[in-house]
Protein backbone atom coordinates (compact mmCIF):
# COMPACT_ATOMS: atom_id res chain seq x y z
CA UNK A 1 0.00 0.00 0.00
CA UNK A 2 1.29 3.44 -0.90
CA UNK A 3 2.30 5.68 1.98
CA UNK A 4 0.66 9.07 2.50
CA UNK A 5 3.97 10.77 1.72
CA UNK A 6 4.17 9.15 -1.70
CA UNK A 7 0.74 10.50 -2.63
CA UNK A 8 1.29 14.10 -1.53
CA UNK A 9 3.05 16.85 -3.52
CA UNK A 10 6.16 18.45 -1.99
CA UNK A 11 5.17 20.76 0.88
CA UNK A 12 7.21 23.67 -0.53
CA UNK A 13 5.22 23.52 -3.75
CA UNK A 14 1.91 23.65 -1.82
CA UNK A 15 3.07 26.67 0.21
CA UNK A 16 4.19 28.47 -2.95
CA UNK A 17 0.93 27.63 -4.72
CA UNK A 18 -1.20 28.86 -1.79
CA UNK A 19 0.61 32.22 -1.67
CA UNK A 20 0.49 32.70 -5.46
CA UNK A 21 -3.20 31.71 -5.63
CA UNK A 22 -4.09 34.11 -2.82
CA UNK A 23 -2.20 37.06 -4.29
CA UNK A 24 -2.65 36.10 -7.96
CA UNK A 25 0.89 37.40 -8.29
CA UNK A 26 4.19 35.53 -8.35
CA UNK A 27 6.03 38.68 -7.30
CA UNK A 28 3.88 39.30 -4.21
CA UNK A 29 3.99 35.60 -3.30
CA UNK A 30 7.78 35.66 -3.53
CA UNK A 31 7.99 38.74 -1.31
CA UNK A 32 5.75 37.12 1.31
CA UNK A 33 7.74 33.87 1.31
CA UNK A 34 11.14 35.56 1.23
CA UNK A 35 12.28 33.77 -1.93
CA UNK A 36 12.76 34.78 -5.56
CA UNK A 37 9.97 35.05 -8.10
CA UNK A 38 11.71 32.36 -10.14
CA UNK A 39 11.70 30.02 -7.13
CA UNK A 40 7.93 30.44 -6.74
CA UNK A 41 7.43 29.77 -10.45
CA UNK A 42 9.64 26.68 -10.22
CA UNK A 43 7.70 25.27 -7.25
CA UNK A 44 4.40 25.76 -9.08
CA UNK A 45 5.78 23.90 -12.11
CA UNK A 46 6.80 21.04 -9.82
CA UNK A 47 3.26 20.94 -8.42
CA UNK A 48 1.61 21.04 -11.85
CA UNK A 49 3.87 18.23 -13.06
CA UNK A 50 3.05 16.18 -9.96
CA UNK A 51 -0.69 16.64 -10.49
CA UNK A 52 -0.61 16.43 -14.24
CA UNK A 53 -2.89 19.46 -14.58
CA UNK A 54 -2.55 23.18 -15.21
CA UNK A 55 -3.26 25.32 -12.12
CA UNK A 56 -2.66 28.80 -13.55
CA UNK A 57 -3.23 30.57 -16.83
CA UNK A 58 -0.24 32.82 -17.54
CA UNK A 59 -1.53 36.18 -18.74
CA UNK A 60 0.33 39.35 -19.72
CA UNK A 61 1.95 40.49 -16.45
CA UNK A 62 -0.59 38.49 -14.42
CA UNK A 63 -1.75 34.99 -13.56
CA UNK A 64 -5.25 33.55 -13.13
CA UNK A 65 -6.41 30.31 -11.56
CA UNK A 66 -7.85 27.67 -13.86
CA UNK A 67 -11.06 25.92 -12.78
CA UNK A 68 -8.95 23.05 -11.41
CA UNK A 69 -6.70 25.59 -9.69
CA UNK A 70 -9.65 27.19 -7.91
CA UNK A 71 -10.84 23.82 -6.60
CA UNK A 72 -7.35 22.90 -5.46
CA UNK A 73 -6.82 26.31 -3.81
CA UNK A 74 -9.78 25.93 -1.44
CA UNK A 75 -8.51 22.55 -0.22
CA UNK A 76 -4.86 23.58 0.08
CA UNK A 77 -5.63 26.87 1.85
CA UNK A 78 -7.94 25.28 4.42
CA UNK A 79 -5.52 22.41 5.05
CA UNK A 80 -2.47 24.64 5.51
CA UNK A 81 -4.43 27.01 7.77
CA UNK A 82 -5.51 24.09 9.96
CA UNK A 83 -1.95 22.77 10.16
CA UNK A 84 -0.65 26.24 11.10
CA UNK A 85 -3.38 26.71 13.72
CA UNK A 86 -2.83 23.35 15.41
CA UNK A 87 0.96 23.78 15.25
CA UNK A 88 0.66 27.07 17.08
CA UNK A 89 -1.70 25.54 19.62
CA UNK A 90 0.54 22.58 20.56
CA UNK A 91 3.99 24.17 20.16
CA UNK A 92 5.91 24.35 23.44
CA UNK A 93 5.85 28.07 24.27
CA UNK A 94 9.11 29.93 24.86
CA UNK A 95 7.12 32.70 26.55
CA UNK A 96 3.80 32.88 28.44
CA UNK A 97 1.01 31.11 26.56
CA UNK A 98 -1.07 33.54 24.50
CA UNK A 99 -4.82 33.29 23.97
CA UNK A 100 -6.18 35.53 21.23
CA UNK A 101 -9.84 36.51 21.45
CA UNK A 102 -11.96 38.40 18.94
CA UNK A 103 -15.06 40.31 20.02
CA UNK A 104 -17.39 43.03 18.81
CA UNK A 105 -16.84 46.53 20.15
CA UNK A 106 -19.82 46.27 22.50
CA UNK A 107 -18.93 42.83 23.87
CA UNK A 108 -15.26 43.71 24.31
CA UNK A 109 -15.88 47.08 25.97
CA UNK A 110 -18.84 46.36 28.22
CA UNK A 111 -18.75 42.64 28.96
CA UNK A 112 -15.33 41.06 28.42
CA UNK A 113 -12.91 43.80 29.49
CA UNK A 114 -14.45 44.46 32.95
CA UNK A 115 -14.12 40.72 33.72
CA UNK A 116 -10.62 40.00 32.41
CA UNK A 117 -8.94 40.88 35.72
CA UNK A 118 -10.65 37.85 37.27
CA UNK A 119 -9.21 35.54 34.63
CA UNK A 120 -5.73 37.01 35.05
CA UNK A 121 -5.90 36.23 38.78
CA UNK A 122 -6.93 32.69 37.92
CA UNK A 123 -4.31 32.21 35.15
CA UNK A 124 -1.49 34.76 35.74
CA UNK A 125 0.85 33.08 33.24
CA UNK A 126 -1.52 33.34 30.29
CA UNK A 127 -1.41 36.36 27.97
CA UNK A 128 -4.75 37.56 26.65
CA UNK A 129 -4.87 39.52 23.38
CA UNK A 130 -8.24 40.93 22.31
CA UNK A 131 -8.99 41.75 18.66
CA UNK A 132 -11.87 44.23 18.65
CA UNK A 133 -13.94 44.52 15.48
CA UNK A 134 -17.58 44.51 14.43
CA UNK A 135 -16.48 42.75 11.24
CA UNK A 136 -16.40 38.97 11.88
CA UNK A 137 -12.88 37.57 11.74
CA UNK A 138 -11.72 34.32 10.14
CA UNK A 139 -10.57 32.60 13.30
CA UNK A 140 -8.09 30.21 11.67
CA UNK A 141 -6.68 32.59 9.06
CA UNK A 142 -6.31 35.42 11.61
CA UNK A 143 -4.80 33.21 14.33
CA UNK A 144 -7.70 33.69 16.74
CA UNK A 145 -8.42 31.02 19.35
CA UNK A 146 -11.85 32.13 20.58
CA UNK A 147 -14.49 34.48 19.20
CA UNK A 148 -17.30 36.28 21.01
CA UNK A 149 -20.04 37.10 18.52
CA UNK A 150 -23.53 38.52 18.48
CA UNK A 151 -26.15 36.94 16.24
CA UNK A 152 -28.24 33.83 15.69
CA UNK A 153 -25.48 31.33 16.46
CA UNK A 154 -25.17 29.97 12.92
CA UNK A 155 -21.72 30.55 11.44
CA UNK A 156 -20.18 28.19 8.89
CA UNK A 157 -17.14 26.31 10.12
CA UNK A 158 -17.63 27.34 13.75
CA UNK A 159 -18.98 25.62 16.85
CA UNK A 160 -21.09 28.11 18.83
CA UNK A 161 -21.98 28.04 22.55
CA UNK A 162 -24.75 30.42 23.61
CA UNK A 163 -23.66 32.67 26.48
CA UNK A 164 -26.66 34.90 27.15
CA UNK A 165 -29.65 36.48 25.47
CA UNK A 166 -29.97 40.22 24.89
CA UNK A 167 -32.92 42.53 25.52
CA UNK A 168 -33.12 46.13 24.26
CA UNK A 169 -34.50 48.99 26.38
CA UNK A 170 -34.11 52.78 26.74
CA UNK A 171 -31.35 54.08 29.04
CA UNK A 172 -30.16 57.56 29.98
CA UNK A 173 -28.21 59.29 32.71
CA UNK A 174 -29.98 60.30 35.96
CA UNK A 175 -29.09 63.92 35.20
CA UNK A 176 -30.74 63.79 31.80
CA UNK A 177 -33.88 62.26 33.29
CA UNK A 178 -34.17 64.97 35.94
CA UNK A 179 -34.21 67.84 33.46
CA UNK A 180 -36.05 66.19 30.58
CA UNK A 181 -39.67 66.07 29.50
CA UNK A 182 -41.82 63.23 30.89
CA UNK A 183 -40.48 59.82 29.91
CA UNK A 184 -42.92 57.20 31.11
CA UNK A 185 -43.97 55.26 28.01
CA UNK A 186 -42.54 54.52 24.55
CA UNK A 187 -44.45 57.29 22.76
CA UNK A 188 -42.79 59.87 25.06
CA UNK A 189 -39.44 59.06 23.43
CA UNK A 190 -40.44 61.03 20.32
CA UNK A 191 -39.92 64.20 22.37
CA UNK A 192 -36.36 63.28 23.31
CA UNK A 193 -32.88 63.16 21.82
CA UNK A 194 -32.42 59.58 20.65
CA UNK A 195 -28.91 58.15 20.31
CA UNK A 196 -28.71 55.31 17.78
CA UNK A 197 -26.21 52.50 17.22
CA UNK A 198 -25.55 52.44 13.47
CA UNK A 199 -23.77 49.72 11.52
CA UNK A 200 -24.33 46.21 10.25
CA UNK A 201 -24.24 44.24 13.52
CA UNK A 202 -27.28 45.95 15.05
CA UNK A 203 -28.95 47.13 11.82
CA UNK A 204 -32.20 45.36 12.73
CA UNK A 205 -32.22 46.71 16.29
CA UNK A 206 -32.38 50.47 15.94
CA UNK A 207 -34.77 53.05 17.32
CA UNK A 208 -37.18 52.73 14.37
CA UNK A 209 -37.52 48.99 15.00
CA UNK A 210 -37.91 49.42 18.74
CA UNK A 211 -40.51 52.18 18.60
CA UNK A 212 -42.59 50.49 15.88
CA UNK A 213 -42.60 47.19 17.80
CA UNK A 214 -43.87 49.11 20.83
CA UNK A 215 -46.82 50.38 18.78
CA UNK A 216 -45.53 53.93 18.36
CA UNK A 217 -46.43 55.76 15.15
CA UNK A 218 -42.95 56.88 14.13
CA UNK A 219 -42.89 60.02 11.97
CA UNK A 220 -40.68 60.08 8.87
CA UNK A 221 -39.07 63.19 10.30
CA UNK A 222 -37.62 61.28 13.29
CA UNK A 223 -34.00 62.30 13.76
CA UNK A 224 -31.35 60.51 15.77
CA UNK A 225 -27.72 61.03 16.70
CA UNK A 226 -25.96 57.98 15.26
CA UNK A 227 -22.62 56.29 15.96
CA UNK A 228 -21.21 53.04 14.59
CA UNK A 229 -19.50 52.28 17.90
CA UNK A 230 -21.34 51.28 21.06
CA UNK A 231 -18.60 53.00 23.08
CA UNK A 232 -19.70 56.34 21.63
CA UNK A 233 -23.41 55.58 22.10
CA UNK A 234 -22.92 54.82 25.78
CA UNK A 235 -20.60 57.78 26.33
CA UNK A 236 -23.15 60.20 24.86
CA UNK A 237 -25.83 58.72 27.11
CA UNK A 238 -23.53 58.96 30.15
CA UNK A 239 -22.84 62.61 29.26
CA UNK A 240 -26.58 63.34 29.49
CA UNK A 241 -27.02 64.16 25.80
CA UNK A 242 -29.95 61.84 25.13
CA UNK A 243 -31.57 58.42 25.41
CA UNK A 244 -29.84 55.34 24.00
CA UNK A 245 -30.93 51.76 23.46
CA UNK A 246 -29.33 49.71 26.17
CA UNK A 247 -28.52 46.05 25.58
CA UNK A 248 -28.75 43.74 28.57
CA UNK A 249 -25.38 42.24 29.35
CA UNK A 250 -23.68 45.34 27.96
CA UNK A 251 -25.38 48.15 29.89
CA UNK A 252 -26.15 46.09 33.00
CA UNK A 253 -23.01 47.10 34.94
CA UNK A 254 -23.57 50.82 34.21
CA UNK A 255 -27.14 50.50 35.48
CA UNK A 256 -25.98 48.67 38.62
CA UNK A 257 -23.48 51.45 39.28
CA UNK A 258 -26.24 54.06 38.95
CA UNK A 259 -24.51 55.79 36.05
CA UNK A 260 -27.42 54.94 33.74
CA UNK A 261 -31.09 54.40 34.53
CA UNK A 262 -34.02 52.76 32.79
CA UNK A 263 -36.80 55.36 32.60
CA UNK A 264 -39.39 52.68 31.70
CA UNK A 265 -39.70 48.90 31.90
CA UNK A 266 -40.55 48.38 28.20
CA UNK A 267 -38.06 46.12 26.42
CA UNK A 268 -37.72 43.97 23.31
CA UNK A 269 -35.53 41.18 21.99
CA UNK A 270 -34.73 40.30 18.40
CA UNK A 271 -33.87 36.76 19.45
CA UNK A 272 -30.15 37.35 18.91
CA UNK A 273 -27.69 36.41 21.64
CA UNK A 274 -24.00 36.50 22.53
CA UNK A 275 -22.10 33.34 21.56
CA UNK A 276 -18.64 31.90 22.11
CA UNK A 277 -17.29 30.40 18.89
CA UNK A 278 -14.31 28.16 18.07
CA UNK A 279 -13.22 26.49 14.81
CA UNK A 280 -15.15 23.28 14.15
CA UNK A 281 -13.25 20.01 14.37
CA UNK A 282 -10.21 21.44 16.18
CA UNK A 283 -9.65 20.61 19.83
CA UNK A 284 -8.54 23.76 21.73
CA UNK A 285 -5.20 23.73 23.51
CA UNK A 286 -5.51 23.19 27.30
CA UNK A 287 -4.92 26.88 28.14
CA UNK A 288 -7.46 27.95 25.51
CA UNK A 289 -9.93 25.46 26.98
CA UNK A 290 -9.32 27.00 30.43
CA UNK A 291 -10.26 30.39 28.99
CA UNK A 292 -13.36 28.92 27.32
CA UNK A 293 -14.43 27.29 30.59
CA UNK A 294 -13.95 30.60 32.39
CA UNK A 295 -16.06 32.47 29.82
CA UNK A 296 -18.85 29.88 30.14
CA UNK A 297 -18.68 30.21 33.93
CA UNK A 298 -18.87 34.02 33.77
CA UNK A 299 -21.84 33.82 31.39
CA UNK A 300 -23.57 31.39 33.73
CA UNK A 301 -23.20 33.87 36.59
CA UNK A 302 -24.62 36.57 34.30
CA UNK A 303 -27.71 34.49 33.51
CA UNK A 304 -28.24 33.61 37.17
CA UNK A 305 -27.90 37.23 38.28
CA UNK A 306 -29.95 38.82 35.49
CA UNK A 307 -32.51 36.38 34.07
CA UNK A 308 -34.30 38.00 31.14
CA UNK A 309 -37.13 37.21 28.80
CA UNK A 310 -34.79 36.54 25.89
CA UNK A 311 -33.67 33.34 27.58
CA UNK A 312 -37.12 31.85 27.10
CA UNK A 313 -36.94 32.49 23.36
CA UNK A 314 -34.30 29.80 22.88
Amino acid sequence: MQSLGSKLPPLKSLVAFEAAARHLSLTRAAKELGISREAVSRQIRVLEEHLGIKLFDRLHRAIALTSSGRKFQSVVQESLENIAYVTGAIRRPSRPFKVTVSATIAIASFWLTPRLARFRLRQPNVEIHVVVSDTPKNLIADGIDVGLRYGDGNWKGLDASRLFGVNCFPVCSPEYLEGAAPLNEPADLLQHNLVNLDGVVHASEDWWWWLKEQGVDVPKSLKTLGFDSYDNVMQVALDGQGVALGFSGYAADLIEQGRLVRPMESELTSGFAVYLVVPSGIKPAPKVQDFIDWILDEAGKERAKRPDSSESAV
